[in-house]
């Protein structure tokens, strides 16, 4: 719970000071920039939610993947604010953080069914999606490190 408390910290820290011009950085071909990346992590949070509520409350739910490029390009991901995605993650996450702190332990091994990566715990996914924003946090370090080597 500890890391995926923290997400919008960590992500906030990796975007602190990131100009404009660095965020629309595009590190190699076929690539998302920091501006991608972090819009990408506000509309997970989208699916986090919805995914882990519904394990909370039904029994044994389906998952529905989602194309996370198609979203990018149809959802103008390139056109958003860095800062803005930010807030939007933090508020999204506080939220399901706030709900999961509130759980009884036993809530923990309710399970969710998703047709890519099957059947796993409410803990486990709790546990990817804190995973997910620390690796984009580093993405977007590495992206800078980039910005400021060339």
């Amino acid at each position: 719970m500890e890391l995926f408390r923290r997400g919008p910290e960590i992500l906030e820290e990796a975007l602190r000071g990131v100009t404009s011009e660095e965020s629309k950085f595009i590190p190699a071909p076929g690539k998302w920039n920091i501006r991608q990346i972090a819009r990408h992590v506000a509309d997970t949070e989208i699916v986090v939610g919805m995914r882990l509520r519904q394990m909370i409350a039904e029994d044994r739910p389906l998952m529905v993947p989602f194309d996370q490029d198609l979203w990018a390009e149809r959802l103008g991901y390139n056109d958003c604010d860095v800062f803005d995605s930010a807030a939007k993650f933090r508020v999204l996450r506080e939220d399901m953080a706030a709900i999961l702190e509130g759980l009884a332990d036993d809530a923990f091994v309710r399970v969710g069914l998703h047709p890519e990566r099957g059947v796993a715990t409410l803990s486990e996914w709790a546990e990817r999606f804190a995973q997910h924003v620390h690796k984009h946090a580093e993405q977007i370090r590495c992206i800078r490190e980039q910005w400021g080597g060339r």
